[in-house]
């Protein structure tokens, strides 16, 4: 937005389950409470992500993380390929934490298991 507007330039377009959407002439915001003390943080948003924030509460949450961090938040799949990666790299824990060797098939958790055996024994 250039000559960014100050949100009493707005009129309430959508409130949902802990944020609301503002709108002036063809222009968003998305505003939500953060932190201890809730402080107030607003984020100019699409048109196209106006729709998708008001489908469902995790698709208004998926907006929130993406215009704060430019990302769109992993999905399950990714998390589980995320821990997966972190369990290899950190194999010891397959030891320390037994059932994350359910994750992983036979071959391949022995290898993980006697790398584990040589972290500890360090």
């Amino acid at each position: 937005m250039t000559g960014r507007l100050k949100q009493d330039d707005f009129d309430c377009y959508y409130r949902g389950q802990g944020f609301i959407i503002l709108k002036k002439a063809e222009e968003y915001q998305i505003n939500w409470l953060v932190g201890a003390f809730g402080e107030e943080v607003s984020y100019p948003i699409s048109a196209e992500l106006v729709e998708k924030s008001m489908r469902s509460d995790r698709d208004a949450y998926e907006v929130m993380i993406y215009v704060q961090t430019g990302s769109w938040p992993l999905t399950a799949e990714e998390k589980e390929q995320a821990n997966l990666a972190f369990l290899r790299r950190h194999p010891e824990l397959l030891i320390k934490v037994p059932e994350n060797q359910k994750k992983f098939n036979q071959k391949e958790l022995k290898t993980l298991l006697a790398r584990g055996k040589r972290v500890l024994e360090k």
